[in-house]
């Protein structure tokens, strides 16, 4: 991570050792050591109520609390150390915070293929070097394959297998024999994809971006935050790698980029790879392999690759000589993790660059009000100072670019038609006749969001969950978008029996088919989660775009950010109002910032570009500052709502959530917590200066989920301590309740999602 692995004394004679454990148990345990080479940070295999776990070596104690004639046995001991001090420092923090238990937090950080038994095998690759000169008279007339190889070792020091294979297909066969007899030797190295050339091409920096960067390199060498506040095509990426080719520059040093969703790693692995080649780059995400991610994983523990790409677990990724983070599109809620322990990837990040000492730049055009509250510092507070350092950048990176035009089109006066108005319909029309491209973008997959009968008003439920489900009609099928389940669609309505069953509202599905219709002509492609599915299904569409061969696109929040399609001149924005009604104090921050992404895509090269919104609201003061692309004033007139609500930012809420198939065991259980809650903070009085909320116990929107039944108590405090003191007790409360091993609950600290 930061430091050098620990180097604890083995203990090969018998001992104790203290581990952790992939189970719902916050504690550590005694084993036995039959006298295994065993080592702080080791994986070893132990018996488990029955089975056989894999577990992480916390301490080698002199003794244990248990007696030894009760301790099992380790049984089994590998001679890797997958974990550091800092990176174990990182994880305790993570498991304190977050209330989560210490060994599943360790555990759920690795790989797949380290928290399995079987070894951890990855694809081996080795490098080749010619050590003797080759004997006369060993290589045959008829042996070209063989000379080949021999001619090519002797003009390299090493040659790679990629090399040798680019001779022959048969080159492991040909080269055994001079293995065998010590004219070659191999070593074996990590697997890494090899870099593209270099590219040529470096824009030149304007003024706002050479500051940035300038700022930033200043302060390269203690704990800063930096907030990278630039509007959509302003070059941050540009500003990102200069500042890896500054600091890599100097040896044994790498950096750790982060970003909110896969979809957006080949383009960045793409700009990094061809601008900064000459450094070993992994990626780390959830549509690599098994093999690869252990292979990238692997490499950057040991420092072999200088850059690491990846989505939010790859924040606790042991990287030895960590020396920057960036955290791209930083106000994302991708960053959160919604299941397991609950983590905000972006505030581990700033986390783990204080233990290592190291600057963190965090890049939006649109800024989550947390990251804006700690870059204005005295909003609420005059003495307060800032804690984030902001650098702007006002203008778009080509001097040519500029911002697009964005228009309100009102629905109640131009109705739209299987979901398009006139208005868009025509300027489609004319990217069409001009060889431009249009992005249209709805954020619901599938065909239809609701199923009706006109007959008797029903509607599609979920027979799992609270929530209607959508149709996908090429499959025939109903899915529920909240837990998967599928069912046929019912050739009749299940409540009267009439036959005339509707799909009602627009989804990706039916939007293309409507533009099929009508605009035959056009080259029209859909981006979504039912049609993006195979390992290289974006790239290869990405790179369709780039070459000019796709006319429209249909796509949901998948394509809203971190792309540049020179010719894309259109945005369309099918439908926003939904979001306005939403009881969510977060919705009007995430949809301004959905749309300010989304609106960033047209116009980034040298044709204008031109944003059309579909909404009944016109006159929706978000709409007025999204026309003038005023964020600040926008976030500014948020935060000052948040403050009078004492809302996050300006104070920090957590909430438990419980979930079981009788709602009336949830009820009692957060009823319960609400009560003790309260009674804690009224005996301890004197440790909260300002009084915490404790809310009653309410239900989410969806308030079934794969037939479980949902709710949850939200806790608020003003100061960050004061909360956590009061989960410690809410949690040790409820480990402790009597329900407890009949339901399921989870704390959700620095909640986004209820």
């Amino acid at each position: 991570m930061c430091s050098a692995a620990l180097s604890s004394p083995a203990i090969t004679s018998t001992g104790i050792v203290r581990v952790v454990l992939d189970v719902p148990l916050d504690r550590q345990f005694d084993y036995l050591n039959p006298g295994l080479d065993i080592h702080v940070g080791n994986r070893v295999v132990v018996p488990f109520a029955g089975r056989q776990l894999i577990a992480i070596v916390m301490a080698l104690p002199a003794e244990s609390e248990v007696p030894a004639n009760k301790l099992k046995a380790v049984i089994q001991a590998f001679d890797d150390v997958p974990f550091e001090d800092a990176t174990l420092k990182l994880l305790r923090f993570c498991a304190d915070y977050y209330h989560y238990p210490f060994g599943q937090t360790v555990l759920s950080s690795l790989p797949l293929r380290l928290r399995q038994i079987k070894p951890a095998v990855s694809r081996k690759m080795w490098v080749y070097t010619l050590v003797q000169a080759i004997p006369e008279g060993l290589i045959g007339k008829r042996q070209l394959v063989l000379s080949r190889l021999i001619a090519l070792l002797q003009q390299h020091a090493e040659c790679s297998e990629t090399q040798l294979a680019e001779v022959s297909a048969s080159w492991r066969k040909n080269i055994q024999p001079l293995l065998e007899g010590g004219l070659v030797s191999r070593r074996e190295v990590l697997a890494i994809r090899p870099s593209l050339a270099a590219s040529a091409h470096e824009p030149t920096l304007n003024d706002e971006q050479a500051h940035a960067v300038k700022s930033i390199l200043h302060a390269s060498n203690r704990f800063q935050p930096w907030l990278l506040f630039g509007v959509t095509g302003s070059g941050k990426t540009e500003v990102y790698i200069r500042l890896l080719q500054a600091v890599l520059a100097e040896p044994q040093s790498q950096v750790l980029i982060m970003v909110p969703e896969i979809n957006l790693t080949p383009q960045l692995e793409g700009r990094f790879r061809s601008r900064l080649s000459q450094f070993s780059l992994v990626t780390l995400h959830s549509h690599l392999s098994e093999s690869e991610r252990l292979q990238h994983w692997q490499a950057a523990q040991s420092g072999e690759a200088r850059i690491v790409i990846g989505t939010r677990l790859s924040v606790f990724t042991p990287m030895p000589h960590l020396k920057l983070m960036i955290l791209d599109e930083e106000h994302d809620s991708s960053y959160k993790q919604q299941d397991g322990m609950r983590y905000h990837a972006r505030d581990v990040a700033l986390v783990r660059a204080k233990q290592c000492q190291i600057p963190v730049v965090l890049g939006s055009a649109t800024p989550s009000l947390e990251s804006w509250y700690n870059a204005l510092g005295q909003v609420d507070n005059p003495a307060k100072k800032p804690t984030y350092r902001l650098l702007t950048l006002k203008n778009r990176a080509a001097a040519q670019a500029q911002l697009p035009r964005i228009f309100c089109v009102d629905t109640t006066h131009s109705p739209p038609e299987a979901g398009l108005t006139p208005q868009l319909k025509q300027a489609i029309e004319k990217r069409l006749q001009r060889g431009e491209q249009s992005l249209l973008f709805i954020n619901r997959r599938g065909y239809a969001p609701v199923l009706h009968c006109s007959a008797c008003q029903w509607l599609a439920d979920c027979r799992r969950c609270s929530a209607k489900v959508v149709l996908h009609l090429r499959q025939r099928l109903l899915r529920c978008h909240h837990c998967g389940d599928e069912q046929p669609v019912p050739l009749q309505c299940p409540s009267c029996g009439n036959a005339d069953l509707r799909p009602v509202g627009q989804a990706t599905q039916r939007v293309e088919e409507t533009l099929q219709q009508l605009f035959p002509q056009a080259r029209v492609a859909r981006v979504d989660r039912d049609t993006i599915q195979g390992k290289d299904a974006l790239t290869a569409l990405l790179s369709a775009v780039h070459a000019g061969k796709i006319d429209i696109l249909i796509g949901t929040q998948m394509l809203a950010k971190g792309h540049d399609f020179a010719n894309l001149t259109l945005v369309g924005v099918l439908d926003t109002d939904s979001a306005l009604y939403s009881p969510d104090y977060r919705a009007s921050e995430r949809l301004f910032a959905q749309l300010m992404q989304v609106a960033g895509r047209a116009g980034r090269g040298d044709k204008p570009g031109e944003v059309l919104i579909q909404t009944a609201f016109p006159q929706h003061p978000l709409f007025a500052a999204l026309q003038q692309q005023n964020y600040a004033e926008f976030a500014n007139t948020l935060l000052q709502e948040r403050i009078t609500l004492q809302f996050p930012p300006a104070a920090y809420i957590a909430v438990m959530k419980a979930e079981a198939a009788d709602y009336a065991l949830v009820e009692q259980f957060l009823t319960d917590l609400t009560h003790s809650a309260r009674e804690f903070v009224a005996q301890h009085a004197q440790n909260f200066p300002e009084k915490p909320m404790i809310y009653d116990p309410v239900r989410p929107g969806i308030a079934r989920l794969n037939r479980m039944e949902r709710g949850y108590v939200m806790l608020q405090c003003a100061q960050r301590g004061a909360l956590q003191q009061l989960l410690q007790a809410a949690v040790a409360w409820a480990r402790q309740h009597p329900l407890q091993a009949k339901i399921r609950w989870v704390v959700d600290v620095d909640a986004i999602e209820y």
